[in-house]
């Protein structure tokens, strides 16, 4: 399959179907869409992945024409737009990438890890230094011993596999922790499930570190934890992108993906 895509899409979701049509699709990408007419008749895509705002009267004929399906990714939720399936920006959420697994390692887990990298919650992550045993990681930097610097994704998965607990302060490194049986702390003043547990000032974070250094609490946390995994497994990027070929009709390339999702949790 072959999916022609528009630069700077800046959707969580885009993310999500780009990340593994790329496992089974040819990709192109186009900057600047005044050039749309071009690179459709070079490309000739099978998938548009497009703003809203860019499907217009040359995209639509072209994709009538040829049976190409079109996504569109709308900040204006009331757009006038024709496409086979539009992702509005008020439903856009990351999902957990099950890719993640594979990095997971058999070892000890002793470290209560904080990654940070918003600076107006440096003062938390500075608050957790001075009074708590944790190791803080993150492009935000606090003044204190603790603080181990920033990190590549694969250090990423070397800090969590090493981790007891996580606390995150809302950059969704829970999703990756959750899926390498590492427990996450979370920074959030909005209501979620109750499997996790938040924070969203001094208060309830000294509440959170007494729950998560408790021992008696360890059971508990433990069910939370493959409660959370379990629901991930049913539903990710990769669940996501497949329930969207099908929503198009692509059933060839959804079976293909889904026996890439089968090889990926054997």
């Amino acid at each position: 399959m072959k999916v022609l895509c528009e630069n700077n899409i800046d959707f969580n979701l885009f993310r999500n179907l780009m990340d593994n049509l790329k496992k089974i699709s040819n990709i192109a990408t186009i900057g600047d869409i005044s050039n749309i007419a071009k690179a459709l008749n070079e490309f000739q895509p099978d998938l548009l992945l497009l703003k809203t705002e860019s499907i217009n009267g040359v995209v639509q004929a072209y994709a009538n024409k040829n049976n190409v399906k079109v996504i569109g990714f709308a900040d204006n939720e009331n757009a006038d737009v024709v496409a086979d399936v539009v992702f509005p920006k008020s439903l856009d959420i990351l999902k957990p990438n099950i890719d993640v697994i594979r990095f997971k390692e058999d070892m000890d887990k002793h470290d209560v890890s904080v990654f940070i990298h918003n600076p107006e919650q440096a003062f938390m992550a500075d608050f957790l230094a001075k009074n708590y045993n944790v190791k803080v990681y993150g492009r935000c930097k606090i003044n204190s011993p603790r603080y181990l610097g920033a990190y590549t994704d694969i250090e990423k998965y070397e800090i969590i596999n090493k981790s007891k607990f996580i606390i995150d302060f809302g950059s969704y490194d829970l999703y990756d922790a959750i899926l390498l049986d590492t427990y996450p702390i979370i920074y959030t003043n909005y209501n979620v499930v109750e499997e996790y547990k938040c924070f969203d000032n001094i208060v309830t974070l000294m509440e959170c570190m007494e729950y998560i250094e408790d021992e008696d609490n360890a059971s508990e946390i433990n069910n939370k934890l493959l409660k959370l995994q379990d629901e991930f497994y049913k539903e990710n990027s990769f669940t996501f992108a497949i329930d969207t070929l099908y929503k198009l009709g692509l059933e060839e390339q959804a079976k293909k993906l889904e026996n890439t999702l089968e090889e990926a949790v054997a």
